[in-house]
């Protein structure tokens, strides 16, 4: 099972006492470098298509250690490309000017995806010639060879040995090029088994990689790269290795590809671990640093002349940072979310099933019943065989299984809902693979289908609701050659990357023998029909409810129903990484991944000479833009001076972080900040009227760790707040309520007084939120003292996000992003939904906007574009027209995006009125008889901001 929490543990916890661990705090410690900063994770796999694909101008900033490149000759097409690109001896010296190392990955010498083995002869001889290429081309900043990418599941046993091509391919490198290291085994899964088969070999027959290499993307697994560094070096340990360079050349699943504070994880992680190298995973379109650049224009050609997204600046900021890597502190070292609470599995339920049929189970979704575990060696031994079940899917989500009965990903048997492009059972044992695929798709969602997998001597049958569907004449393997089956599932798979199922089951049935036709037929018409029933198993699932699922052969072997847990709240990994330079007298501190107020906790600021009494803090932030849509920059959020305790340490809280988006702190000296970049949205109430006599208040959770009461004779501070436009600004009052209510105080702007409620605080801060309108230039602010304590006021333009889901449309479908972390190639969408298909010329969406004052506001849309590969590359457009209220319709364009299903985003400016209006988006105006807007586009959110 995957789990997206992390167990909360501290690195020394006193005997008998439980850990205490604040999940919204990320302690510093500049006084402990571990490493020179390498930028060891900043690096990219295929970042680079050719000479000035992208230019250097962005490349450089990011500070690239290295890529991972296709070889010299390369006929790989990566992602559906039409020509190879990136090849290592076109872009070698591209990364050579940027500081960066390349490793060739050979196997990319094939044209596809999975490989395509073309014998023997070929591929030795294309090593050589590979080799061959690469030494004279004069290349000095080859990183290594890697012989093969992920071989547990590209490597097919019919071409032979893996391990025997491994060795000599090794033997046959060193013979050719005795200096340039080696890398591998690149795996992708199975990390422990997986290597230390591989590892045991290597060393066996002395073909250990220079360099270990493998891969981190599972979106739960892939960020506990820790401990899977720490079990490799205890493996290099035992078996007598010295210790190699560790390479995770691809990190990152393809939900978290353009979302700064995930990737900020991954990289934290990374650099705890202290891998040598760590390439970006390659999920979309080639030569853009994984998704750090976008073609001006959009679409999927060449990034050659780029924009940035979100994603960009996180790597910016990385490849800034100078001196050492220093210690960094977590709430948690591993998995997405914290676990606050005690875990209660929830009651097992059952459900309705069809008439005639009783009761049935539903996995997934909202019922809490996540799979059925079903006895062990229940299929050991069988030859001939059938399994039969009535399934009802609310989704047919990719790889999620009806069943999967086996001992790991090298011996099952399993059906899955969609291979991608329908229902599919696989047999497999060790590297061979034997298949009956459906030529019927997928099956319906909302309706009751009875599926069957049969097999009879060789032949074996895929049915669907009785008929053949796809048949399979050569099936030579049987659950037999699996041996003992220990992971034996309903919903469930193997492979901990795939998600759950989400579908109703009923009258799972196995049988010790392949039913005829007629016989399968009859199980769509009563439960046993024809057949007596499973003889080996039969889970009719009519019990009321609870973990134990009858089973109604007579042979016992009940099974278990798993359930999700209760009573647990999962709060977002807060993370980050950090560096400290004494030469500049400079510490950087890169975050994300956290959610809501948290606090930077730096310590040992003291080992840097240049400090003080005061430091200086400024923060930043970058945001998600999708994979697609261009930045306009980091977003200054505030500066401030803390006073510098006397055992070195600061205190800097930082409120409403987006677990999306990423952060960056710069901590100098006071005498020596920098000019702050952004405008001034913070005030602090030190400095308000009249602060000076009323005394500050210390707390290391308040801004500059001080607030101000009020007094008897001084019940209210005055701001000076100027405004760079007039219009619509949110107000935030950060305060402290210590009472055990909630209290009330005035707030006026230049004269005109409201009320704002105080909610109950305790010792800590919270900030009370409103919209108001502001002249353009000085405003005068004025807030009540009364039993409140008042850290700052911080006025920000108007913005709003409005989710397309939460407005009306026609023309188009409602979808629910299935972000469970089983489901691996979930896309990310704000809020896990998006409006699909907006193409017809009556489609239309309609969304509320309400706003505080009249004024000119930039709409920003997030959208996903449908269309070619071909309309891709040739950036055609798509488009909507716009209108506010009963007004005039203007046009908006939308560039196209790489692939479906990945955000981009465009902005329009539009006049809205005080109150609540209403924004349309139609294909067409139906007053007229023009020309629909071309295209197809999905519509995820539209975000509202006051022109500025």
């Amino acid at each position: 099972m995957i789990t997206s929490t992390a167990v909360i543990t501290a690195p020394h916890p006193v005997a008998g006492e439980e850990p205490e661990i604040d999940p919204a705090v990320l302690t510093v410690d500049v006084s402990q470098p571990y490493k020179e900063v390498d930028h060891a994770a900043s690096g990219s796999l295929y970042g680079i298509g050719d000479e000035g694909w992208p230019p250097d101008e962005w490349i450089a900033p990011t500070s690239p250690k290295m890529f991972t490149q296709p070889p010299p000759g390369a006929t790989h097409l990566p992602n559906g490309e039409p020509e190879p690109v990136g090849d290592t001896l076109d872009v070698w010296e591209t990364a050579s000017r940027n500081g960066a190392t390349v490793t060739v990955r050979l196997p990319d010498i094939f044209p596809t995806f999975p490989y395509q083995w073309q014998g023997d002869d070929y591929w030795y001889t294309k090593v050589e010639e590979m080799v061959a290429a690469v030494q004279a081309s004069g290349a000095d900043n080859v990183y290594g060879y890697e012989i093969w990418n992920e071989p547990q599941w590209t490597w097919n046993d019919d071409w032979g040995s893996y391990f025997e091509m491994w060795d000599r391919t090794y033997r046959l490198i060193r013979e050719l090029d005795p200096d340039t290291p080696i890398i591998g085994p690149s795996y992708d899964r199975d990390y422990e088994a997986g290597l230390r088969e591989f590892m045991e070999h290597a060393v066996a027959g002395d073909t250990v990689p220079d360099i270990v290499s493998w891969h981190e993307l599972g979106p739960v697994e892939g960020l506990n790269v820790g401990e899977h560094v720490a079990f490799y070096r205890a493996l290099e340990e035992e078996l007598g290795v010295e210790p190699r360079p560790i390479s995770i050349n691809e990190y990152g699943s393809p939900r978290d590809a353009g979302v700064p504070g995930w990737l900020a994880r991954f990289v934290s992680r990374m650099e705890r671990a202290e891998v040598d190298t760590a390439n970006l995973a390659f999920w979309h379109k080639p030569g853009r640093l994984s998704d750090l650049l976008v073609p001006t224009g959009g679409g999927s050609g060449p990034a050659t002349e780029p924009q940035p997204t979100g994603n960009y600046w996180l790597f910016k900021w990385y490849g800034e940072m100078t001196g050492d890597m220093v210690e960094v502190t977590p709430p948690t070292t591993t998995g997405r979310y914290i676990e606050i609470g005690e875990p209660v599995p929830a009651p097992s339920t059952r459900i309705p099933g069809q008439d005639g049929f009783g009761g049935a189970i539903g996995l997934g979704g909202d019922d809490p019943n996540t799979h059925v575990e079903l006895p062990d060696g229940l299929v050991d031994g069988l030859g001939d065989f059938t399994v039969a079940a009535w399934v009802k899917p609310d989704a047919n989500t990719q790889w999620s299984r009806i069943f999967d009965f086996g001992s790991g990903t090298e011996n099952n048997m399993f059906l899955t809902v969609d291979d991608g492009t329908g229902l599919r059972f696989d047999l497999k044992v060790g590297g061979t693979v034997q298949q009956i695929a459906s030529s019927a798709g997928t099956l319906p969602t909302g309706q009751w289908s009875h599926v069957a997998v049969v097999k009879t001597g060789d032949t074996g049958v895929l049915y669907v609701d009785g008929e053949p569907v796809g048949v399979n004449e050569a099936m030579t393997l049987s659950p037999a050659d699996m041996g003992e089956t220990t992971q034996n599932w309903i919903g469930e798979s193997q492979y901990e990357a795939d998600p759950l199922l989400d579908a109703a089951v009923d009258e799972f049935q196995i049988f010790g023998r392949g039913l005829t036709e007629a016989e399968v037929r009859s199980l769509t018409a009563s439960p046993a029909g024809e057949t007596g029933g499973g003889d080996v198993a039969w889970y009719p699932f009519e019990e009321a409810e609870g973990t134990t699922a009858l089973d109604a052969s007579g042979n016992g072997r009940d099974a278990v129903v798993g359930t999700a847990t209760t009573g647990v709240e999962h709060i977002p990994a807060l993370d980050g990484f950090a560096s400290a330079d004494p030469e500049t007298d400079t510490a950087k501190v890169v975050f994300g991944g956290g959610e809501g107020d948290i606090r930077l906790d730096v310590q040992g600021l003291d080992s840097l000479n240049g400090f003080g009494r005061k430091a200086n803090v400024q923060v930043f932030t970058t945001g998600w833009t999708g994979t697609d849509g261009v930045s306009e920059g980091p977003v200054p959020l505030f500066e401030g001076t803390y006073r510098v305790d006397g055992d070195g340490s600061i205190s800097v809280p930082v409120q409403g972080l987006n677990e999306t988006d990423a952060y960056y702190a710069v901590i100098t000296p006071e005498r020596k900040a920098p000019d702050f970049e952004g405008p001034v949205r913070r005030h602090e109430a030190e400095d308000a009227f009249p602060a000076h006599w009323l005394g500050e208040q210390d707390s290391p959770l308040a801004s500059e760790n001080g607030y101000i009461e009020g007094r008897p004779w001084a019940d209210e501070l005055l701001f000076t707040v100027d405004a760079p436009v007039a219009g619509a600004y949110d107000l935030g009052i950060r305060y402290t309520n210590d009472s055990a209510e909630a209290v009330t105080g005035d707030l006026g702007v230049n004269g005109e007084k409201t009320e704002l409620a105080y909610e109950p605080t305790g010792s800590e801060f919270a900030t009370a939120a409103v919209p108001l309108e502001l002249r353009e230039g000085r405003n005068w602010i004025t807030v009540e003292l009364d039993d409140i304590g008042v850290d700052y006021l911080e006025a920000t333009p108007f913005s709003e996000r409005l989710q397309a889901e939460g407005g009306e449309w026609a023309g188009a479908e409602l979808v629910e992003v299935d972000m469970s972390e089983g489901n691996f190639f979930a896309p990310y969408f704000s809020e896990a939904a998006y409006v699909r298909g907006f193409e017809g010329e009556d489609s239309n969406l309609r969304l509320p906007v309400t706003v505080p004052a009249a004024g000119t506001y930039e709409l920003t849309i997030g959208y996903s574009t449908a269309g070619t590969e071909e309309e891709r590359r040739a950036q055609i457009t798509s488009g909507h027209l716009l209108r506010v209220g009963d007004g005039e319709w203007q046009e908006v364009v939308y560039t196209p995006t790489q692939y479906r299903d990945m955000v981009g985003t465009t902005t329009v400016t539009v006049e809205l009125p005080a109150g609540t209006s209403e924004l349309t988006l139609a294909k067409s105006d139906p007053d007229r008889d023009d020309e629909p807007q071309p295209g197809t586009v999905d519509l995820d959110y539209i975000d509202v901001e006051l022109a500025h």
